[in-house]
């Protein structure tokens, strides 16, 4: 399966403003199965600190 990393700035509350990411299914074939896939893990998985881990407000 394939992955895509997202990338935002937004603000740790350990290390201020920081470039978080989040990993996401890429959309692959069969389409809808994946597109509705990425829509889920994109809801439901936040950015994150990439020294830390704690989760960003984006």
């Amino acid at each position: 399966m394939a992955i895509e990393t997202q990338t935002r700035r937004g603000r740790c509350p350990r290390h201020g403003t920081v470039e978080a990411t989040r990993e996401v299914p890429a959309i692959t074939f069969p389409w809808l199965y994946h597109w509705v896939r990425r829509s889920l893990a994109s809801r439901s998985e936040p950015f994150r600190c990439p020294d830390c881990g704690a989760p960003v407000e984006a």
